[in-house]
Formats: structure tokens, sequence, C-alpha cells
């Protein structure tokens, strides 16, 4: 009897051991994971108006995305979105859509009111006409938020310029369908992820493959009821990221009633240096831009990422620049910032100057400028960078438009790179800059990641390469 139970025991371990919920996923694939993550978050940001485009592709570029004609501005439903594409040999083609949310709190308030729709059709015809009924519905209807359904319409309507040689004007659906190896990565925050969930379903319906789709979302409500997750939450490849504080995300269901999430929910703790509002798209940038350098640490210290170790020696021909030092001049509020901004600026040196060094930094040590020049000779340099990250409190007049994309008028961080660029031969300084940016629509890690992105563009300038 005593066997007969160890065995039933073993074999019930054996069958749980072997449930895809209890995988463990790897550095390598939380890396991964958190890079994509990275990437949807910034095309979410910079998909709103107004918001620092250069950001977006800077971090894309450097994954092997590039940005292509999508612009389209849809009054009804004020629909605005960012779309990129990329591919290499031997690889397939790759779509990532990004969809704005609304664009201030009134425009959440007033999407929340709106009625639900009959989500059903393989036409752009046939689902307005569904979307329109008010009578004859099939039991268990799926029903979806009507506001969310007009976004999708706006995309599917919008013809996508395509990244071959194919003639313009094509649809993202046909061609998805044309291109059954093709994949498309949906992505956004707030309401624009509500409707990138929609218009997944919305592109099966329409005959793409569910395998050709990804879904990542930044604060979504949810889309619709529980007929309509009954029915797509099986084909959806959906990954939802919430902060944890974040009112929004459940907002439909405790307003509005009758509305169901569903798929892989992601929660992203906020720690340090943030504001008040959960909601805000550059918090969810934030959290993003630490989830990816937490992750790509640990992927480094496990000894299976070591593309980005300390020290790098990149193999290539010509002059190199020593990155000497970047020290950290931040007020004590910020010190917790200092680590992640320090990978943010060092991932803009890297894509912008083809032949480097990273030296051994030390962030609050006297900069000994001799011994500085004596590494980079030693590492065959011929010039080197010593930066200084600080931030100082800027006051803001401004009165509070009740966006998105800005805060109250009260004082906010700016954060200053002062880079000097010197002759190691000589000690000469050859050049010296500042950039800087305020955290009124960022976070104070977000202002940075600005600031490099600039310094990078003006990289022919300075680095003699």
């Amino acid at each position: 009897m005593k066997k007969r139970k160890l065995l039933m025991i073993c074999i019930f371990l054996q069958i749980v051991a072997l449930l895809p919920g209890q995988v463990t996923a790897g550095p390598v694939e939380e890396y991964q994971e958190a890079q994509l993550q990275y990437v949807t978050a910034v095309a979410s940001f910079a998909s709103y108006p107004g918001t620092d485009g250069n950001i977006a592709t800077a971090i894309m570029r450097r994954d092997g995305w590039l940005t292509i004609p999508y612009v389209k501005n849809d009054e009804t439903a004020q629909a605005k979105f960012l779309l990129a594409w990329k591919a290499g040999e031997g690889m397939p083609t790759q779509y990532l859509l990004a969809i704005a949310g609304t664009h201030n709190t009134e425009g959440i308030k007033l999407a929340f009111k709106a009625g639900k729709a009959y989500f059903a059709g393989r036409t752009l015809k046939e689902f307005d006409d569904n979307a329109n009924k008010k009578n004859d519905l099939p039991q268990q209807a799926p029903m979806v938020h009507r506001g969310f359904h007009q976004y999708v319409q706006t995309a599917l309507a919008t013809d996508v310029q395509p990244s071959t040689g194919e003639a313009a004007g094509r649809k993202l659906n046909e061609l998805l369908m044309d291109h059954p190896d093709w994949k498309v990565y949906l992505t956004g925050h707030s309401a624009g992820g509500s409707a990138a969930t929609l218009l997944a379903a919305r592109l099966i319906d329409m005959g793409v493959k569910p395998n050709q789709l990804k879904i990542v979302t930044f604060a979504a409500p949810a889309v619709g009821n529980a007929a309509f997750v009954e029915k797509y939450s099986p084909a959806l490849d959906l990954t939802r990221v919430v902060v944890e504080g974040d009112l929004i995300p459940d907002a439909l269901q405790r307003i509005a009633g009758g509305f169901l999430q569903f798929g892989h929910e992601i929660r992203w703790k906020i720690d340090g240096y943030t504001f008040d509002e959960k909601h805000y798209p550059y918090i969810y940038l934030d959290c993003a831009i630490k989830n990816y350098y937490d992750k790509r640490l640990n992927a480094i210290n496990s000894g299976v990422e070591a593309k980005f170790a300390p020290g790098e020696q990149p193999v290539r021909e010509g002059k190199r620049l020593y990155i000497a030092a970047i020290h950290n001049d931040l007020p004590q509020n910020l010190n917790g910032e200092f680590p992640y901004m320090r990978e943010v600026l060092l991932d803009q040196y890297r894509d912008a100057v083809p032949a480097y060094y990273i030296g051994e930094m030390n962030a609050k040590a006297p900069i000994a400028f001799d011994e500085l020049r004596s590494k980079a000779s030693a590492a065959g340099c011929d010039r080197m960078v010593v930066v200084n990250i600080w931030g100082k409190k800027q006051e803001d007049p401004a009165a509070y438009s009740g966006g998105l994309l800005t805060k109250a008028g009260s004082a906010y961080d700016l954060i200053v790179i002062e880079q000097a660029v010197f002759s190691v031969q000589d000690g000469e300084l050859i050049d010296g800059r500042t950039y800087e940016k305020g955290s009124k629509y960022f976070t104070a890690i977000g202002a940075l990641l600005s600031a490099a992105v600039a310094l990078g563009a003006e990289s022919a300038a300075w680095s003699g390469q």
C-alpha cells in the first residue's frame, strides 16, 4: 500500500513538473523578454503626439527596427500610430505597430462612458455594420468597447508602406496573409494597448494566423466581455504589463461592468524616485528601462550574456575612444537612479562610436586625470571622454494641462550630462559639451535617456571617428 501511494506521489510530481505554468525562464529568456518590453514601451511612449521621437528611433534601431511611414490621425477615434519593421538575412520580416492612447485624463473619462459594440466580421464594412447593430444579436455575443473598436477600424483602414520592393498601399492584414512567415508585434499604452488587443483579434478574423501576432500592452483597460475572452484568449499571445498602483487597467470593470481582462499579466513595482501618478506613459518607460538593465545584468552575471561586459574591447580598425569616467554628481534623492543612467549613457556611446574601450569606473572617486590618460594610452586610444552627470531642481511656472504627458506646475529635476573629450597624447581639451533635459515630461532616467540620445547624435563632431 505504501509503495503504491509513493508511486502515485511520484507520478503526480512528474506531471506537475511538466505543466507549462511550472517552467521557470532562465536569464537569457528573461533578458530577451525584457528587451521586447523595453522596445514596445518606448514605441508606445513615442506614439503619443509631442513626445521625443528620437528616443524611439535610437532604442529601436539598436534592436534592428527601422520606423517607416504610417501616419494616421483619425479625428473620430483620435488614433495615432508608430510603425517599424526589421528583417535580416535568413529571418522573416517583422513589423511593430504602436497605437497611442488617449492623450489626457478627460479623454479617458469620455472613453469609459462609451458603450459596447458587437464584435464580428471579416471585412471593414462587416465590422462597422455589426458594431452598429442594436438588435438581433446572437446569444452570448462577443461585445467590446466601442471607442477601442473605432481605433481598430482606423488602423485597418490605413495603408502600410511595405518594407520590400512590393507595390505601396497594402493593408497590414494583406501583407501578413500574403507572407504567413511574417510577424507583427502590436503594442500600446492605456487605450492604445486595448486597441492593440482588439486589432489582433480582428486580424485573426480576417485570416491572419495567430502565431503571426504578439501583443504587449501597458496599463491597458479590459477590452471585451466574457464571450469575447472565451473566443479570443486561446488564440492571442498577449502580455499585459501593469504598474502596481495604476487604477486605470481595472477601471472599466469598476465603472461600466461586463469587461474582463485576460492574457499573461506582469506587474512592475516602482522603487525609488518616481511620481504619485502611476498611469503616465513615461512611468512605464522608466520601469521598462530598469527592468531591461536588471535582466541584462542577471544574464551577464550568469555567464550567458557577455556582450556588454565592462572593459569590452570591440575588434575594430582605426582610432579608439576611451570612455574613462562617468561621474555621479546627482543630488542624494537621485543616487539610486545613477546605475541605470550610467548604463543608458554607455549604450549610447556603444551605438554612436564604432571603436571604443570602456574603462573601470568608480562613480564617486576623484578623477585622476593623468592615470586615466595612461590607461587610455595602454588601451590604444587616441581620445578619452570624461563625463559628469548631475541634476538640480528646476522651477516650473507652467499651468497643469491635465494631460498624460504633463505634470502639475511644480519643480522638476533637470538632468545634465557634461562631457569633455581630451587628447590622450598631450592631455589637451578637444571638445566640451553639455546636454540637459528636464523631467517635466519624463522621469529622471527618461530625461537622461533623451539627453544621451542627443549626445550620441553629435558623436561625429567629438569622437574623431
